[in-house]
């Protein structure tokens, strides 16, 4: 999957659910428990099919308009829509954001840390996130969103010890609020992976329209 060899496209959707709960330990200092389950579907391509479930924890403090987390996390990673366990582990990071306005413009950098633990050796590795969210207001119903993204994997075990890979991405989308907690979005996003193993590298074009609700 995701070579550059045999490209296929294809149709999937992607199911998205979380539960949380938050709160606020004092007026600076915020936690959230939360679990999430999601999985990729596809029409054609079924060796595609994946699934994760995840449980995990997250302590905020805001400090002069700046957001420190600390965040432990505990999933489970399965092939096919929750067919078979692949492998599990836990992944702790450490994060840096902050939202900015400027007129109707909101740009939210974001800085993210990981490092993660896991039954299964090649899945072991330290990741880097750097994203930065832009939305543009043209009116309280209808935004230009686009969220760049640059992400660095360094795997430390088993089979995968020494690669390293970099994922580059950029979207543009045009998103409607019908409510408050109700929006659809409707994006192109195009991704790259750069790996110093050949086969890991890859080009990936996504169209279509996503609906994010919350109650």
């Amino acid at each position: 999957m995701f070579s550059r060899d045999n490209r296929k496209s294809d149709f999937f959707y992607e199911p998205d659910v979380s539960v949380r709960l938050d709160g606020n330990l004092t007026d600076d200092l915020s936690y959230r428990l939360y679990a999430r389950a999601q999985y990729d579907a596809f029409a054609r391509e079924k060796d595609g099919n994946a699934a994760v479930a995840r449980m995990g924890a997250r302590l905020t403090e805001n400090w002069d308009g700046w957001r420190f987390s600390a965040i432990y996390e505990h999933r489970c990673d399965f092939d096919g829509v929750y067919r078979d366990l692949a492998f599990t582990s836990d992944d702790v990071m450490g994060s840096v954001a902050r939202d900015f306005r400027v007129n109707n413009v909101t740009f939210s950098p974001l800085l993210l840390l990981t490092y993660r633990f896991s039954d299964l050796a090649e899945a072991r590795r330290w990741r880097f996130d750097a994203l930065l969210g832009i939305e543009v207001k043209l009116d309280p119903q209808w935004s230009i969103v686009s969220t760049p993204l640059f992400e660095a994997f360094w795997f430390t075990d088993g089979l995968n010890r020494g690669r390293q890979d970099q994922i580059y991405s950029a979207d543009i989308g045009l998103k409607y609020n019908f409510a408050s907690n109700v929006s659809l979005t409707t994006s192109v996003l195009y991704e790259a992976r750069e790996s110093n193993v050949m086969v890991r590298r890859y080009r990936d074009l996504r169209i279509g329209p996503r609906l994010d609700f919350a109650f």
